[in-house]
């Protein structure tokens, strides 16, 4: 354990000496705060905490404003894996915001207006951080897509309900929704290629199909004649003037897809405040230190606010365009970025490693590990402490990964084991401008500490309300007797003395089996320990005489793959859990997967699972015991 710091020694004071710091439990954690310790005396007083100064500004205003001195530093360098990481194509912060004021009047030139909602279905390429910027500027609401998650049945509803006439979208994407943009009264698509930014072209490295235009001859027939490419786009700046940046209270600048708290397709939509609120949280609290390597997708909440973060902050960000998994590693070790915000994928697989075995993985300030909880026995191994174990104030410098927790309706800020304030086990304490306490499940009667109930979220990054759909949002945001409105998770987990948040499970995912309650997570908590289960699902499926049964869905170690027969391993692993889990807990089946499937928000995506297993209990008692591939 390091003391190294003037943060840690501020951190202490706070703990200690500092009169602002000392808190005296009433019981009621919103009313407590026992976490603000962690900040008071290390760049926060009690009154900041109370209440947060968010300048009344865009987010690309605060950006631009925060950045003033930083123009020739480096804000993004673009990294790919056919360059096995290695150096590759800079943009300075002074690049960065005349592209987005382009791009702004670009925007207006085709006739987007202030307010218009407008998807991109782009990846993590530095276009999309322009587009989100440059809507910004010009006051439109931008809707950031990943084309990878996004069913084309989804993207007719978002057009047809949202009168969408202008949207961007990456050229790889193009044929997948051809039809879908053939029907629909859009005026124009705008299309990438993935070579604006890049020194590689992005279509030869993913093998994408030239699907905006074809050859013929000496010319250039367009297959839609509302057809832009991105390049011819960028030139209609010329033919405008500056666009001054426009703010107005309430202004929802993003709106983020989510399935949310309830699993109803949905538009989380984000004001100027809430997005500013998240990532200012994260500067004045020096959350994620020095340089940041980022593979997060900008359709998720936690890719939103990570990206103005970095911005706000003037940070150098190793942008990775590709989904980045298993070679994670890799990455790591050809950038060695001081903090990678990722998620428990990213830590499996680095786990896994040869990089890791070798201990080749650099020295660095934050890992992060947000989106779903890590199982109990990566954590152990990762940071090499036991269940217990807590800095209290006292920056552990070997603590390899640090969790967080958070959702789109708040901007993805909910808690994080900042440095000195790391817990194992658990989720974090809450950010500098949230409160989180635990209540009675769908009620306003909040709970003491260390006491179960359903986690809720409070604060200046919340959510205005989903789009067109205040049914959903009355449901998920409720007014309390403080007359605040909380954010109902559906999460039960508690909160300890100090602040800390343990994660349980979803309170949709507890079911009953023959009047039994069973919690998956506890069983996949189980199955993460065995030896020869790398990564392990369980869902619930309707049984026709137990109510519901666990089915566990199982990534093995290839190692053990090597050495014993699938059925052999099921065995083991059945036997395993009726030795030692209650027996409504014991999985009723074992299917092993070659991988398990991950969703844009870096979990592990159940509905695919499901959908890809076609388990039917009422039809028969068998499953299939066939390896489950997701391609």
């Amino acid at each position: 354990m390091k003391n190294l710091n003037v943060n840690n020694e501020l951190l202490q004071k706070g703990l200690e000496n500092n009169p602002e710091g000392k808190i005296t439990l009433t019981g009621k954690p919103s009313i407590d705060k026992p976490w603000s310790k962690y900040y008071i005396g290390s760049g926060f007083t009690k009154e900041e905490i109370e209440h947060p100064d968010i300048p009344k500004k865009s987010i690309y205003q605060l950006a631009k404003e925060m950045n003033k001195d930083n123009g020739k530093k480096v804000a993004l360098d673009v990294r790919l894996a056919a360059n096995h990481y290695k150096k590759g194509i800079e943009i300075t912060y002074e690049e960065y915001f005349k592209r987005c004021e382009k791009s702004a009047k670009s925007s207006r030139h085709i006739g987007i207006k202030k307010d218009e909602i407008v998807p991109i279905l782009v990846p993590n390429v530095p276009e999309a951080r322009i587009l989100i910027y440059s809507g910004s500027i010009l006051g439109s609401t931008v809707w950031p897509v990943s084309p990878i998650f996004l069913p084309t049945a989804r993207l007719e509803q978002m057009i047809e309900n949202n009168s969408i006439k202008n949207l961007f979208i990456f050229q790889a994407f193009y044929d997948k929704y051809e039809e879908t943009l053939k029907k629909r009264s859009l005026e124009n698509i705008i299309c990438l290629d993935g070579t604006e930014s890049m020194l590689l072209p992005m279509k030869a490295l993913s093998k994408a199909k030239d699907v905006l235009t074809k050859k013929k001859g000496s010319y250039i027939e367009m297959k839609d004649k509302r057809l832009i490419p991105f390049s011819e786009y960028e030139k209609y700046a010329k033919y405008e003037e500056n666009v001054d940046p426009v703010y107005e209270d309430d202004h929802i600048c993003v709106i983020l897809g989510t399935s949310g708290t309830t699993g109803v397709p949905k538009g989380v939509c984000l004001t100027d405040h809430a997005v500013n609120a998240a990532a200012l949280g994260y500067v004045r609290a020096n959350m994620l230190e020095g340089s940041c390597m980022d593979a997060l997708l900008p359709s998720i909440g936690y890719g939103v606010s990570i990206l103005h973060y970095q911005t706000l902050d003037g940070k150098r960000v190793y942008l990775i365009p590709e989904i980045l998994t298993t070679n994670t590693a890799e990455a790591l070790c050809a950038i060695k970025p001081d903090s990678f915000p990722g998620g428990p994928v990213h830590q499996v697989n680095i786990y896994g490693s040869e990089e890791y075995k070798q201990g080749k993985i650099p020295a660095h300030k934050n890992y992060v590990s947000g989106g779903a909880s890590l199982p109990n026995e990566l954590e152990k191994s990762l940071n090499g402490v036991e269940e217990g174990y807590a800095e209290n104030g006292m920056v552990n410098d070997d603590i390899f990964v640090r969790q967080g927790y958070g959702l789109s309706e708040n901007t993805a800020t909910g808690t994080y084991s900042k440095r000195g304030a790391y817990k194992f086990g658990s989720i974090g304490i809450p950010t500098p401008y949230n409160t989180i306490s635990i209540f009675v499940p769908d009620t306003d009667q909040e709970l003491t500490y260390n006491q179960e109930g359903e986690i809720c979220i409070t604060g200046e990054s919340m959510m205005k309300g989903y789009l067109n759909n205040q049914e959903e949002t009355d449901f998920v945001i409720k007014i309390h007797k403080d007359g605040k409105r909380w954010i109902h998770t559906r999460d039960i987990g508690y909160m300890d003395e100090d602040g800390n948040v343990f994660f349980a499970e979803r309170i949709k995912n507890i079911f009953m089996r023959t009047g039994h309650n069973v919690h998956p997570q506890k069983i996949t908590e189980f199955l993460n320990k065995l030896p020869m289960v790398r990564n392990a699902a369980v869902i619930g499926f309707d049984h026709p005489a137990q109510q519901k049964v666990p089915v566990a869905f199982i990534e093995v170690q290839p190692s053990f793959l090597n050495q014993y027969t699938e059925d052999e391993i099921r065995k083991e692993i059945y036997e395993l859990c009726f030795a030692h889990l209650d027996e409504p807990s014991v999985p009723v089946e074992y299917v092993i997967v070659d991988q398990l499937p991950i969703n844009a928000g870096g979990k592990i995506d159940i509905p695919r699972i499901e959908e890809k297993a076609n388990i039917d209990f009422s039809v028969s008692d068998e499953v299939a015991q066939k390896k489950l591939k997701f391609n």
